[in-house]
């Protein structure tokens, strides 16, 4: 007996697909990629317009620092401080070069420059200077400044000399008015020599000036006194931004 022949079932491997489901497949995958291209650039526009904004920002700030240093308030400050160091001389050591002796060498005769003494020192808030000009008899003149924070406690310092330098204790006492808040004169008679100080309240500063003349000498005690009392004035000057 003879079976007819049964048709084969082809293998599942290697079969070709048809062709309307080839083609839908391969659609899908193109608008995949074109999909995922579009984020991809998406995602580097934003970042690049970022790093440009960053930049912007940055750029802007630099040019303002860069105003400030060239004449803004740099330059200001700078001028500022060059005003103030001319209209005054630090109480310093160095300060005693900043008086002028013309009416000292006037009075006293020519200054010995080697002998002239300095000093300076702070202590308490309270800033002290001593000078001392020597002319070539060794005769000197003694300036001593003191700041204080209060004018009126340098005031009633001054007033108070009457109450210390008074006949009663041996000395010649005047109330001194020519110049400043307050001023007293007083000298002390040693026998051979009389030593003299004018004592004047300038705001805050506290200003004495010393000197000791000898019998002997040839300076008059009006032309000391002369002295003293511009060697007052250079103080007020000179030292006006403790005033």
């Amino acid at each position: 007996m003879t079976y007819p022949s049964q048709p084969g079932y082809p293998s599942p491997y290697g079969q070709q697909q048809p062709p309307g489901r080839q083609q839908n497949t391969l659609w899908l995958i193109g608008g995949t990629v074109v999909i995922v291209l579009a984020i991809v650039f998406t995602v580097i526009l934003v970042a690049v317009q970022g790093n440009k904004d960053d930049n912007s920002a940055d750029g802007g700030n630099e040019t303002t620092d860069g105003g400030n240093d060239g004449g803004g308030d740099n330059g200001g400050d700078d001028g500022g401080d060059d005003s103030g160091s001319q209209s005054g001389v630090e109480m310093n050591a160095d300060a005693c070069g900043a008086f002028s002796l013309d009416s000292f060498t006037e009075s006293y005769g020519a200054v010995d420059e080697g002998s002239t003494y300095s000093s300076a020192s702070s202590s308490g808030g309270v800033s002290s200077l001593t000078c001392t000009f020597y002319n070539e008899d060794f005769t000197s003149v003694t300036i001593y400044v003191s700041d204080y924070d209060n004018a009126g406690d340098v005031t009633d310092r001054v007033t108070s000399d009457a109450d210390y330098y008074n006949e009663a204790n041996g000395y010649t006492y005047s109330e001194w008015s020519d110049y400043g808040d307050a001023g007293s004169l007083y000298s002390y008679d040693y026998g051979d020599s009389v030593s003299s100080t004018l004592h004047v309240a300038l705001g805050s500063l506290d200003v004495s000036i010393s000197s000791t003349l000898y019998d002997n000498e040839s300076v008059t005690t009006d032309a000391a006194l002369a002295t003293m009392a511009d060697f007052v004035q250079q103080c007020d000057s000179l030292f006006s931004d403790y005033t």
